[in-house]
């Protein structure tokens, strides 16, 4: 039987067969041993079991002849699998060819360990960058000539699998920098995992890096330097300015001849324009260096508006125009913002208003509108709108840029260097506003200024704090200015009060037809000059409301004109407003009872016309500190004036002596002027070591006496510094009488101004 399975196979003996069979069985495991280390597929252990069977076949003693058929079939397949065995083989080969030649050509340095370490491949990038043989590198570990690291430039990427690292390298070239990262490579099948690494030249990139960051040190050194530059600059064109403007309005109040006053106030308007003119181009500096700092804090809105308008009222009344100013009922009586740099546009923009406009008037008002661009949110919008010449439509789209005015050319009428809006729209879009304006040639212009601002929790209205109209009123507008009776008329209609607008010749004609009627007016509010030429006719025909003891009829006038007032009384006028007319004044004045109207409202005035004492500092004892001979006689000349005995000290030494010398006396100080930079002790150490002579807990006024720093830092970061460093108050050079006055008034006590009163 046995020799019968031989014999089918072809073999002559059997012992010749076992002999082709064992060669078969060798040669078939050898070629599997093969392919199993090259990790070979499922495909080729198949081809293997047809290799195995050719060869068995053979060594069994086949013939062609005996089994050609199926045989013959086998043998072209096994041919055919041989053939793509060769074609995949040549196609690794090609591949590995071109990746290694791919890797060569980068400029990259690569270095591949094996799982010992040891080198299996480096590029030629590599070679070269190290000036080494690849043979001579192949198989031992990788030895970096590593100079330094940079640890400030580390990417910070560390991990199991990859590490990222700069590093400086000894090269053929020079100590050189590289971007160095180390990663593996994941394994096949059972072969153990590769390290790879890519070193890629960061030279020129740090040194580009440094050389920023080394401009960026000295930008940031040059702002520093322009800043203390801006700074001393200030200071020092402040002090001799604070001589001219103080001195110029010492010798205005002498007696002096007609020609002399005219030179005298030719000098006072010169330095003032020269002053805001610096203020401008250093505000400017400021802005451009970056340093505005915004401080948001709460504040009542209304204040704010209310102190802009009463500060440019002179100098709208000078060119005899109008200025009012309104707020919106609904608005909240106290807002968080930065109020120094809404004061700061708000000014520009009036007083821009103000400078441009030759007749009418200008006005100022405030509402709270929707956001177009964030729904649900309001904005508080102030309007600035004037009766000027407007804007052409040329200049609308360059008046906020730098040093640009609506005129241009030698032509132009008014001077100033363009720089006041241009400020302005920068500190709206730092405080996250917007800034605007729409004119038309000769219709005037509106600068509307939009501020998200935040209100308080539980802040009441504006309207709260105003009197409640009794049922019934009805105003009757008689007033020349076209500015302030529209303010009126805006200021009725938003508390509901019906309000009629007449001219002096129609008036008393409407009062009366309204009477008839059977809907009276129970108020007449309008003007000196009104009153004085026939606008006291309408009083008689104006019906009081039950709740008041007669009709109110007001006269609004101009802070010099309160002497007029006795005799428009006499017509039955029952109460005055001085101008610029404050809201809520004007509804105390029209709907109050007369036994609730203050005798003393109104804008802050010049003594002469305010009804304030000619000497508010009459029997006070201040010690001046200032090292400068000229500002010392000005403000010792100022307060001497109000009544004062004035001590002089030259430093803050000399100042700590004398206030210790007064305590020992116990005579003291009502008030100590500071001046901030002295020699040998500046104003600040100073103010620290006086508040140390008093005890603990000792309040500004009551205790001990105010310390004011007096200084020509005038940025508003050194008033909030000052402050902060524990003075009491800051009045900034160059100052004016009523700016020292003032702060008399506000430690001392001495009488307000009066604004208001009644009949």
């Amino acid at each position: 039987m046995q020799d019968t399975i031989w014999q089918s196979f072809g073999a002559d003996s059997a012992g010749g067969v076992r002999v082709r069979v064992a060669t078969a069985i060798l040669a078939f495991a050898l070629i599997g041993i093969a392919i199993t280390s090259m990790g070979g597929t499922a495909a080729l252990a198949l081809l293997c079991a047809f290799l195995g069977g050719a060869l068995l076949a053979v060594a069994a003693g086949w013939r062609p002849e005996a089994g050609r058929g199926p045989l013959e079939a086998l043998a072209n397949r096994l041919d055919s699998s041989l053939e793509s065995i060769k074609d995949l083989q040549w196609e690794v080969r090609e591949r590995e060819t071109r990746y290694r030649d791919l890797l060569d050509h980068q400029d990259e340095v690569i270095a591949r360990r094996d799982a010992d370490g040891l080198l299996s491949f480096v590029n030629d990038a590599f070679c070269r960058t190290f000036g080494v043989n690849r043979p001579d590198v192949l198989g031992r570990p990788l030895s970096l000539p590593i100079l330094a690291s940079d640890a400030a430039r580390d990417k910070g990427t560390h991990s199991a699998s990859r590490n990222t690292r700069v590093i400086e390298l000894a090269t053929v070239s020079g100590p050189r920098w590289f971007l160095w990262e180390d990663f593996a490579l994941p394994g096949n099948g059972k072969a153990r995992s590769e390290t790879q690494s890519v070193g890629r030249d960061v030279t020129e990139q740090r040194e580009a890096e440094l050389a920023l960051a080394r401009a960026r040190d000295q930008a940031l050194t040059a702002s520093q330097a322009k800043s203390q530059f801006l700074a001393s600059m200030s200071h020092e064109i402040r002090t001799p300015m604070n001589g001219i403007l103080g001195m110029t309005d010492l010798l205005l109040d002498t007696k002096l001849s007609p020609e002399q006053l005219t030179y005298a106030r030719a000098i006072s308007t010169s330095a003032t324009t020269l002053l805001a003119l610096i203020d401008e181009v250093l505000d400017f500096s400021k802005v451009e260096a970056g340093k505005i700092g915004l401080r948001p804090a709460p504040f009542q809105i209304s204040g704010t508006i209310q102190g802009v308008v009463e500060l440019l009222a002179p100098r709208a009344r000078d060119k005899r125009l109008e200025i009012g100013w309104f707020a919106a009922p609904d608005l909240p009586r106290t807002v968080i913002g930065d109020e120094m740099r809404i004061r700061q546009v708000l000014m520009n923009l009036v007083g821009n208003a103000i400078k441009f406009t030759e007749e009418g008037g200008v006005s100022l008002t405030a509402k709270w509108v929707p956001d177009p661009t964030h729904e649900g949110r309001t904005v508080l919008r102030f309007d600035v709108a004037d009766t000027g010449p407007g804007v052409p439509p040329q200049a609308l789209g360059r008046i906020f840029s730098e040093f640009e005015q609506a005129e241009q050319g030698p032509a132009r009428r008014h001077g100033g260097t363009g720089l006041g809006l241009a400020i302005s729209k920068k500190l709206v879009q730092a405080m996250g506003g917007e800034i605007r304006v729409d004119s038309r040639p000769g219709s005037g212009a509106i600068f509307t200024v939009e501020l998200p601002l935040d209100v308080p929790a539980r802040t009441p209205a504006l309207c709260e704090a105003w009197p409640k109209p009794p049922a019934g009123e009805r105003v009757l507008i008689v007033l020349n200015g076209q500015v302030e009776a529209g303010l009126t008329e805006t200021l009725l209609s938003a508390i509901g009060i019906p309000a009629a607008r007449a001219s002096l010749q129609d008036c008393a004609r409407i009062a009366e037809r309204a009477a008839g009627k059977g809907e009276p007016f129970t108020a007449l509010f309008t003007d000196k000059a009104s009153a004085e030429n026939g606008a006291s006719a309408v009083i008689p025909l104006l019906a009081c409301p039950s709740s008041q003891s007669k009709p109110r009829a007001v006269v609004t006038i101009d802070p010099s004109e309160r002497n007029a007032y006795p005799a428009l009384s006499e017509k039955g006028f029952t109460g005055y407003l001085v101008r610029p007319v404050r809201p809520a004044s004007a509804l105390t004045q029209l709907f109050a009872p007369i036994a609730d109207i203050p005798q003393t409202e109104g804008p802050l005035d010049p003594p002469d016309s305010a009804g304030r004492s000619p000497h508010p500092a009459k029997g006070l004892t201040i010690l001046l500190a200032e090292d400068n001979d000229i500002n010392a006689l000005l403000a010792r000349t100022v307060l001497q004036k109000a009544g004062a005995a004035v001590v002089h000290a030259r430093n803050g030494a000399e100042a700590i002596a004398r206030v210790r010398e007064a305590n020992e006396a116990e005579r003291g100080f009502d008030l100590v002027l500071m001046d901030i930079h002295m020699p040998d002790m500046d104003g600040v150490e100073a103010a620290s070591r006086i508040r140390a002579l008093y005890p603990a807990g000792a309040r500004p006024g009551a205790n001990r006496p105010p310390i004011v720093a007096l200084t020509a830092s005038a940025f508003t970061e050194d008033r909030a510094s000052f402050l902060a460093s524990g003075l009491d108050d800051y009045l900034a050079k160059p100052f004016e009488k009523t700016d020292l006055e003032n702060i008399l008034v506000r430690w001392l006590g001495a009488p307000p101004s009066a604004g208001a009163g009644a009949a």
